[in-house]
């Protein structure tokens, strides 16, 4: 086979070849920045420390630089409280959330933006109970007691209590809830409770540790909306449109360098997609029947 080997001239062809297509993106990424500030701060509201946020997301970071041709900063938050804060107060101007930060964002801080959300497979919540516990149903939870997470955890709790109450279930006087976080298999296991409202990526190893005969999902929540990119209010529509464009150009390859350091597995398999605001309706009436909007 005779290989193709590229004469000086060639090569001079090639290399102008290739300062056209720099300056191409350079221009590209030069219009991109008009309608953006110029240095962009990021934040997730999972990740409390900068030297972990850095680590997690430094790879994402890279790639929004070289898309929107502007500076991204990190800005750790650690929490729902924070972030909302810092996005009253200018302090941050993308934060990526879960679908109860982003509904307390959007109710608490006016003008936020939705810029893309990251859909995980496998996220929703579920209610697990014995086998040979005689509970078949969510009705069959009345008068028993049921463990959770931690409070405002999606999964966790908000969904969990949703579910019983969308099965007619009264959650302060027909049942218990204790929210046990991550003791709250091992209450199962043990029989201090009944059943366990939690998310659905908790049963299989807790199956195959306690035996996959001996307990079962009884009830499966709806599918949960993805985790939104949100732009603060400072943020214009323009620049959070070019963003939009910049991030569903190739939506696979953000989704890549978030996954590449491997602090960000729950998001494997997942897609990026644009906002449906009305997907997160059921987050919203979970908050109202909880009182957690106030």
């Amino acid at each position: 086979m005779k290989l193709f080997t590229a004469t000086p001239f060639a090569a001079k062809r090639l290399t102008a070849a290739g300062l056209v297509a720099l300056a191409l993106a350079g221009v590209s990424q030069a219009q991109a920045a008009e309608s953006c500030p110029s240095t962009l701060r990021f934040a997730d509201t999972g990740i409390e420390g900068s030297e972990e946020l850095q680590r997690a997301y430094q790879g994402f970071v890279d790639e929004l630089e070289a898309r929107l041709g502007v500076t991204v900063e990190f800005f750790p938050v650690g929490n729902r409280t924070t972030a909302i804060n810092a996005l009253r107060f200018e302090q941050v101007d993308i934060v990526l959330a879960g679908p109860s930060e982003y509904v307390l964002m959007a109710e608490r801080v006016e003008g936020t933006k939705p810029i893309t959300a990251i859909v995980r497979p496998d996220y929703y919540s579920v209610f697990i109970a014995a086998t040979d516990s005689g509970i078949e149903s969510l009705e069959d939870l009345k008068g028993k007691h049921v463990a959770m997470k931690d409070h405002g955890s999606t999964t966790g709790h908000i969904m969990p209590s949703y579910m019983l109450h969308q099965a007619g279930l009264d959650i302060d006087r027909d049942l218990q809830i204790t929210l046990l976080d991550g003791a709250r298999m091992q209450a199962l296991a043990s029989g201090e409770v009944d059943a366990v409202g939690t998310g659905v990526r908790d049963f299989a190893p807790f199956a195959a540790q306690h035996g996959e005969d001996n307990y079962r999902i009884i009830e499966r929540g709806q599918d949960m909306p993805g985790d939104p990119m949100v732009a603060g209010p400072h943020i214009s529509g323009e620049c959070v449109a070019e963003m939009q464009e910049a991030f569903m150009n190739d939506p696979d390859g953000l989704l890549q360098a978030i996954l590449a350091p491997g602090a960000r597995d729950k998001y494997i398999g997942a897609e990026m997609v644009l906002v449906d605001d009305s997907e997160y309706d059921m987050v919203r009436e979970s908050y109202n029947l909880l009182g957690l909007n106030d």
